[in-house]
């Protein structure tokens, strides 16, 4: 069996799987939030209530403080929910993946979300997979849902990024080569020399944005393991510092190809480019320099604890000097209609992980998503690649 399938054997109770077998999994790990999760409480019975009380995190982190009445409704509806199940209950605190990651989600267990970052928890040599809000609803009454195990597929990768490149820029890449849904139905099982020394923060970005390929789930671990449905392999050193175009995260194109593209604003911050690591590599950029003239950028922690840290080093005082703005720890610019987002014909530069139309901005906006590096550089000149 690969790692993968032990920890399905093990959440369902089971000496082995294989592949297409059904099984019956048990979550460790169950999450609600104010994304798309929030929605299966208003399915749930209240003469089955709920099972597996202890198992369940509800979480505020998506529009922290509300930006609208909806969010307001939903944030409402949610303490509501966790006050009437006494259920765990964190908000203000920052990123889901992120809380979960530090504090709850362990080694060899299982988590269920309704987000598009279930891949995250591979971080943590743990599985997490994304339901729809159906699936969420019956969990939450059930304790256990019916699902066909997944094969894998051994993404193995060697060497070690080029000066000025990151994990994220080669995701990007990754996600433009196979398109979406490329790996629907597979566990993406990343391997080979370069994971030990990829860090952490680079390890969050490769499992968060595999997540975009329709991988059922990701987990990253530093050996093969067990007979694997496909084998591909990279090669980090050819990576490129790349730009998703707006729309969809599945084209890309260089930063070389992209010089000279006017962006209107930018964000550096959420799960994929909040880290502490994130946070130094932006402020070492800005340092000394000055915001353009019309640009505007938004800085966003992914929890309370990096956010101190960057106070502690001195970060936010350079982000601040150089004309940037500073927001709570949270999900921010990455898909909201309430912070930091663009209007008609102007467009914004981010290290989020969506950029459909009208993720962060008006429906005849553009967003466009990239590297810390690049998003902080654009932000110095308004244009990208200069």
């Amino acid at each position: 069996m690969t790692g993968s399938h032990k920890i399905l054997a093990k959440a369902a109770g089971l000496d082995n799987v294989s592949a297409n077998q059904e099984i019956t999994l048990h979550f460790d790990n169950i999450i609600i939030n104010d994304g798309v999760s929030h929605k299966a409480e208003d399915m749930v019975n209240e003469e089955k209530g709920l099972k597996n009380k202890d198992n369940i995190t509800v979480i505020l982190d998506h529009d922290i403080p509300a930006g609208s009445f909806d969010s307001a409704f939903i944030q409402k509806k949610l303490i509501d929910f966790s006050k009437k199940y006494d259920l765990d209950f964190i908000q203000s605190a920052g990123t889901t993946y992120e809380i979960m990651l530090n504090d709850y989600v362990k080694k060899g267990t299982v988590a269920a979300v309704c987000g598009g970052h279930h891949g995250t928890f591979g971080v943590n040599k743990a599985l997490g997979f994304k339901l729809t809000v159906e699936e969420m609803a019956n969990l939450l009454m059930e304790g256990s849902i019916t699902i066909k195990v997944p094969e894998c597929i051994n993404m193995v990768l060697n060497g070690s990024f080029p000066e000025g490149v990151t994990a994220r820029d080669f995701c990007l890449s990754v996600i433009s080569q196979f398109g979406e849904d490329a790996f629907k139905g597979y566990i993406v099982e990343v391997t080979g020399p370069a994971v030990e020394n990829l860090s952490r923060t680079d390890k969050i970005s490769i499992c968060s944005l595999m997540s975009r390929t329709g991988a059922e789930s990701v987990i990253m671990e530093t050996e093969s393991d067990g007979d694997y449905n496909k084998i591909i392999s990279y090669d980090l050193n050819n990576t490129k510092a790349v730009v998703s175009l707006p729309g969809d995260i599945y084209s890309t194109k260089t930063v070389d190809e992209m010089k000279g593209t006017k962006i209107s604003a930018g964000f550096i911050g959420a799960c994929t480019g909040g880290h502490i690591d994130d946070l130094r590599l932006a402020a070492s950029i800005l340092k000394g320099k000055r915001i353009k003239l019309g640009f505007r950028l938004l800085i966003g922690s992914v929890s309370n604890e990096v956010f101190l840290q960057a106070m502690d080093e001195g970060l936010i005082d350079i982000f601040l000097d150089f004309g940037a703005q500073v927001t709570n720890p949270g999900c921010g610019s990455c898909k909201t209609t309430s912070i930091g987002v663009v209007g008609d014909g102007e467009s914004l530069i981010t290290t989020g992980s969506y950029n459909f139309a009208g993720c962060a901005g008006t429906k005849d906006s553009s967003v466009y998503l990239a590297s810390v590096e690049t998003v902080a550089k654009t932000a110095i000149s308004g244009i990208i690649g200069e």
